[in-house]
């Protein structure tokens, strides 16, 4: 058996491991046995291929505790490879706008997110307790640059919640990674505006009564990338946002 099966066979074990854990977390062992060969799949891809296997197995039940897909066609989770101290590659769970509308969505949650262009008009009032939105795709735009992202949430008993940021916010917090330095690189650079929803929906959701399942979710995603000022985890997260979406 060379390395590369018995790596394979190890993950795989591990995950099969858990399959009690899983089918309890997920309340179904048919969805229990999809999500285990969803993520065997995942987990044994070649982008991970020098990941602790211990820590891509740690992932996966992650994904399972949040009830999130691992497909890479409905984008929900990534899991993505990083730089330890030591020198040596963990796997670190990216939960994405995807999912976080997946959570909101199970709690009762509507959301609602979009990019605002230099040339499209928008107005944000308060008026009291009261947030007004106006907004206007302008479908004729010479200026596509991006100035603001936008995300809204509106609550089961109808409560409107709205997050708004700017270009400079977004960099301040593009700014916060390790592996980001001066103009954007690697996946910023190529997905700047899905990587900046990102954002702004984290920091709504940062901001809302929610439940345990949410509050997880965030906790997990903010765990501190600790990489090597080099393209790797970049170019990783572009491989993964390229996937077709269903």
């Amino acid at each position: 058996m060379n390395n590369i099966t018995q790596r394979e066979q190890t993950i795989k074990s591990g995950l099969l491991a858990q399959q009690r854990m899983v089918k309890s977390l997920l309340g179904d062992k048919a969805k229990a046995d999809k999500f285990l060969a969803t993520a065997a799949k995942v987990a044994t891809d070649y982008k991970l291929s020098n990941c602790n296997p211990q820590s891509i197995i740690d992932a996966c039940i992650q994904v399972a505790q949040l009830n999130l897909d691992l497909s890479p066609s409905l984008a929900q989770a990534y899991l993505v490879p990083f730089k330890t101290k030591n020198g040596g590659e963990n796997v670190q769970l990216i939960v994405s706008k995807n999912g976080y509308i997946v959570l909101l969505d199970r709690a009762g949650w509507k959301t609602k997110s979009f990019i605002v262009r230099e040339d499209d008009y928008f107005s944000y009032k308060i008026n009291g307790f009261e947030e007004k939105i106006e907004f206007e795709r302008n479908l004729d735009a010479t200026d596509e640059s991006f100035k603001y992202a936008v995300a809204m949430a509106k609550s089961p008993d109808g409560e409107i919640f709205i997050e708004i940021m700017n270009k400079a916010q977004i960099e301040k917090h593009r700014l916060v990674s390790s592996n980001q330095r001066g103009e954007p690189s690697g996946v910023w650079a190529q997905w700047y505006e899905e990587m900046a929803l990102k954002t702004v929906f984290k920091k709504l959701a940062k901001k809302l009564p929610l439940g345990e399942e949410v509050s997880t979710a965030i906790s997990m995603d903010d765990k501190v990338i600790e990489v090597t000022p080099e393209e790797k985890l970049n170019d990783d997260l572009n491989k993964m946002l390229e996937q077709p979406k269903a």
